[in-house]
């Protein structure tokens, strides 16, 4: 699959759930869901599938060019390595430093 594909399938899930608000006639919603045609609860459940396969392809997408859309909004300032400082720390004459166990 492709992010085309994936395009398609979340396109076909999304149209699949707008049919009975499309086209009336084709599935109409009933009063209540107990009383709902087969037809409606095939296509609702099924606009969820197809729809769900899309929209799981294009997040798995979209988490693998995070890191890359990150560094390119971060400013440059915060990605620069920290410079070694080469001065002394200046201890005072006389200072021992020992390190004890």
């Amino acid at each position: 699959m492709n992010s085309k594909n994936a395009l398609g399938f979340l396109g076909l899930g999304l149209l699949m759930h707008a049919t009975p608000l499309l086209a009336q006639s084709f599935a109409e919603y009933p009063a209540s869901f107990a009383d709902a045609s087969v037809r409606v609860i095939w296509m609702e459940l099924m606009s969820w599938v197809v729809g769900g396969i899309g929209f799981g392809y294009l997040t798995r997408e979209g988490v693998a060019y995070l890191p890359a859309l990150l560094s390119a909004m971060v400013p440059e300032r915060f990605l620069r390595p920290v410079e070694a400082k080469t001065e002394s720390l200046g201890m005072p004459a006389g200072v021992r430093v020992g390190i004890s166990s």
